[in-house]
């Protein structure tokens, strides 16, 4: 949910607000993270923030139970679906898919045809031409809504996905390592499990930073 990131606690319980700001806003909150909904589904544009200390319980018993914690998760997935961000998760997993195959084609053609060695090598190599055929498809389908215009803005775009993927890139190679030198997993499968722990790395990096959204004014 990118659009709360400017706040810095989304989920307090101690807030105020206009009444305008909910009038006609389809609120269906669950549990007891209600600030978080009209964050998210209210009409506003300005959110102001004042410091205040929460000090040690002196009555009564917190609610957080296991029940709340789950309901918590229901509610942000019906957020993520009612905002549109599940979709664009889901947009980001399909061109991920994409580039699984030119990364497993290229450490294929590295290190099953090539022999290149070592295979953490290759699977390094391999991660470049899926990182630009990634970014290249995202920019046009996942995050279009929010691409700024000109070449400079594509290319600041451009190196800042890079750099999130190659931390990626150091993942999936982390993950591929160990899966082969401790558990004796085939290397594609082991690349195959190491992308999928980076995507997700991926997905909320990018998401924060490459394709950030303004805060309101």
């Amino acid at each position: 949910l990118p659009s709360t990131k400017h706040v810095k606690d989304p989920v307090s319980g101690f807030f105020m607000f206009k009444k305008a700001a909910i009038a006609d806003a389809r609120l269906n909150p669950l549990g007891y993270k209600i600030l978080l909904e009209i964050l998210l589904m209210g009409h506003f544009k300005k959110v102001a923030e004042v410091p205040y200390i929460f000090k040690t319980r002196s009555r009564g018993e917190s609610k957080l139970n296991p029940r709340q914690q789950v309901e918590y998760l229901k509610h942000v997935y019906s957020l993520m679906r009612r905002t549109g961000e599940l979709w664009r998760f889901v947009k980001f997993c399909m061109v991920g898919g994409s580039g699984v195959g030119v990364d497993e084609g290229m450490l294929f053609l590295l290190s099953g045809l090539g022999g290149l060695r070592p295979v953490e090598l290759a699977s390094t190599l391999s991660a470049e031409p899926a990182i630009v055929t990634n970014f290249t498809l995202n920019d046009i389908f996942t995050f279009r809504d929010r691409r700024s215009p000109g070449a400079k803005a594509t290319l600041n775009r451009f190196w800042k996905f890079n750099l999130i993927c190659l931390a990626g890139v150091g993942i999936k190679v982390g993950v591929l390592s160990l899966l082969i030198n401790i558990a004796g997993i085939h290397y594609l499968v082991a690349n195959l499990i190491g992308i999928g722990v980076a995507a997700l790395w991926n997905y909320f990096m990018s998401t924060w930073w490459t394709w950030r959204t303004c805060a309101p004014s």
